[in-house]
């Protein structure tokens, strides 16, 4: 099976998210993409996370009509920091060839993770750009990973968008419709539940 892992805080799952995931799907063949919200994420501001059963409820609902998408639990019940290599670990068997999904960002930092060539050696990395302007910077990087670590890197040659999980909580706390940004059903999820006022 081709799959390949998608981690986040999903602090809301919104359209680019889906859409990230669909593209990749299509554009190397995966049968199935893992969307993994995490606990804590290293290297990151956690505090305006919202609990994990409400992000893991809210992914479930949202790849609900996207058959090759899947939500798994594994880093909530890990507890503690979330690192993408114990996730590797755990999801890696003979009969699997993984990929690893991740932004811009997080790519650029990707060096300074836990356990960083334990990453590189088992996975292939999908890249997505926000934009335009990130293709060079990635490109450079992708050289220098290749030189230090030996590792297997795709770009994806489309802009991903601009919408990002802050925009969407900001758009809730200030009553905006936000209803083109994510799934109706996390939306009413949200409200039903009162998150991110």
């Amino acid at each position: 099976m081709r799959r390949a892992i998608y981690g986040g805080s999903f602090n809301p799952i919104h359209n680019d998210h889906i859409k990230l995931a669909l593209r990749f799907a299509e554009q190397f063949e995966l049968d199935r993409v893992t969307l993994i919200p995490t606990s804590v994420t290293p290297l990151k501001d956690n505090s305006h996370i919202i609990a994990g059963e409400h992000r893991y409820q809210m992914c479930l609902l949202a790849v609900q009509v996207h058959p090759q998408l899947e939500v798994s639990d594994i880093e909530l019940r890990r507890k503690g920091e979330s690192y993408t290599s114990d996730t590797i670990a755990a999801l890696k068997n003979d009969d699997d060839t993984l990929f690893l999904i991740v932004g811009a960002d997080m790519y650029m930092t990707l060096d300074r993770w836990h356990d960083a060539q334990y990453i590189f050696d088992n996975v292939t990395i999908l890249v997505a750009p926000r934009n335009e302007l990130d293709y060079d910077s990635l490109e450079e990087k992708y050289l220098e990973y290749q030189e230090k670590y030996g590792c297997r890197t795709h770009i994806y040659h489309a802009p991903i968008g601009e919408l990002s999980s802050t925009t969407v909580r900001e758009g809730i706390a200030s009553g905006a419709d936000i209803s083109h940004m994510i799934d109706s059903r996390v939306l009413d999820y949200i409200q039903q539940h009162d998150l991110y006022r």
